[in-house]
């Protein structure tokens, strides 16, 4: 994949993952089939904010040259806040810390994670 396509690909993916998290917001009742385990609901916020991380990482040039991990996590978390503040003028939905702070653990697991997969790290010569 040349380079180009491979943006072009990366800035969709990443308007893809905000327009979900909108339009899942906007549901007034989002209950899943089976209920596992008490706050499942949190697993499903972290999942859902960690591909809006992994699609930050993807786009990382957009988020500045110094810093852009904490700059991607600052993105992460005002999109998770103005989700959650979405949520509260939904009918059947409510604006939950709870969630803000599942949202926020998944932005910043995934950026974690995906920039040290995706970023070549120098290897520690072995002593």
């Amino acid at each position: 994949m040349s380079k180009i396509a491979g943006t072009i690909f990366a800035r969709i993916f990443l308007v893809l993952v905000a327009s979900l998290i909108v339009f899942l917001s906007h549901q007034p009742s989002l209950k899943p089939p089976v209920q596992l385990f008490p706050h499942q609901d949190k697993v499903f916020h972290l999942l859902e904010f960690g591909g809006l991380g992994l699609a930050m990482v993807l786009n990382a040039d957009l988020f500045g040259k110094k810093r852009p991990k904490l700059t991607m996590g600052v993105a992460g978390t005002a999109w998770a806040v103005l989700d959650e503040l979405h949520q509260s003028f939904v009918p059947g939905r409510d604006c939950s810390f709870q969630d803000l702070l599942a949202d926020v653990a998944g932005i910043v697991i995934a950026v974690w994670l995906f920039s040290r997969l995706f970023t070549g790290r120098k290897k520690q010569p072995i002593t």
